[in-house]
């Protein structure tokens, strides 16, 4: 018997910081749309994970940040949002705040808490 925890944790074959910047902006936009109030992000190198895996900032209006470790393979091979075509199990996680979510799951992570909302 297999047990298959986080499917998508793993490395992340021929990844390119390029493309996760790109996703950045992808990723950015949905937050907006999703009407979360997106300062900018910024690149940092320093903290990447590795396996593919870039690190990244994102500031908010509201002053917090969060940090996500962005996929670095095209956005269309990242960006699962449950579509009916998407299948879960071909998409890598990206991680906010150190807990791995797939994309629709990781940007209701950057949403600011009730407290912060106050």
């Amino acid at each position: 018997m297999n047990v298959i925890i986080n499917p998508g944790s793993g490395p992340v074959a021929s990844a390119t910081s390029d493309n996760a910047t790109c996703n950045m902006g992808v990723f950015t936009d949905d937050l907006r749309a999703n009407g979360i109030d997106v300062d900018t992000f910024i690149r940092r190198a320093a903290s990447d994970y590795g396996d593919g895996r870039y690190a990244y900032e994102i500031s908010f209006a509201d002053g917090r940040t969060v940090e996500v470790q962005m996929p670095g393979l095209p956005v269309e091979q990242v960006r699962w949002l449950a579509e009916p075509d998407q299948n879960i199990w071909d998409f890598p996680r990206l991680y906010v705040d150190g807990n791995s979510w797939v994309w629709k799951y990781a940007l209701s992570q950057c949403e600011p808490s009730e407290s912060e909302r106050s």
